[in-house]
């Protein structure tokens, strides 16, 4: 099916389900493909640009659109079978909590920074296999990173070491060695932070145990970060 898109303002992906290879929408789309394309739209009523996004599959050559539930069990099916065939992950594919005896597994399609589709694998999807013993083995014999379930979660604090990030509330650069906090962000598999100034961020929402980093401040910012965290 030929999906054009809006070059400006609409973006878009296809994944293969056979081999969950994820191919950016120029022109034609498979059959059977898994589709999220995006549109950027203006909402004058409150005079903001908001991010539409769109998902389906392609049935014939027309687009069927579902919401991403829906489209997160197709993919459970699709990930079972390439489980089944190649005897490992699909690409993109990690588990996102830890596997539970005679449990679904919890597994996690990342398609990008902002869009991850959660998906359960049971002993039905498996064609009767048990995926604790499945998953487990293939975790064992891949040599790369396959969890989702120990990722670093707690908060960052530090000075900043220049002036080049941009605080992700106020969008401000943060001076140099100015107090800034991060937000563990993943992508690709690695770990960055979204920082922000100390100001920008509501600090009595976190308990001193989800923030590294406050036994390198100097004494006076570190007693001034720990009063506000126990207020």
């Amino acid at each position: 099916m030929k999906i054009n898109l809006d070059s400006d303002n609409e973006w878009g992906h296809f994944i293969d389900p056979d081999s969950f290879q994820i191919v950016e929408i120029t022109d034609e789309v498979p059959d059977k493909s898994f589709v999220v394309f995006k549109e950027r739209e203006y909402i004058e009523d409150i005079d903001r640009t908001v991010i539409q996004t769109t998902y389906g599959i392609i049935d014939g050559n027309k687009l069927q659109p579902m919401n991403k539930r829906e489209l997160s069990k197709l993919m459970s099916k699709a990930c079972a079978k390439y489980i089944i065939d190649f005897e490992k992950l699909p690409p993109k594919i990690m588990v996102e909590k830890k596997l539970i005896i005679d449990k679904p597994a919890q597994l996690a399609f990342i398609l990008s920074n902002h869009d991850t589709f959660h998906l359960k694998i049971d002993k039905t999807a498996l064609e009767g296999g048990n995926p604790h013993e499945i998953i487990n083995s293939i975790m064992e014999n891949q040599d790369f990173k396959t969890t989702m379930y120990d990722r670093e979660e707690k908060w960052k604090i530090e000075y900043a070491k220049s002036s080049r990030a941009k605080c992700r509330k106020c969008g401000s650069n943060i001076e140099k060695d100015t107090v800034r906090i991060g937000e563990p962000n993943y992508f690709e598999d690695h770990l960055n932070y979204r920082w922000h100034h100390e100001k920008c961020i509501f600090l009595q929402r976190f308990e001193k145990k989800n923030i590294k980093g406050l036994d390198l401040l100097e004494e006076k910012d570190r007693k001034r970060i720990e009063e506000i965290l126990d207020s």
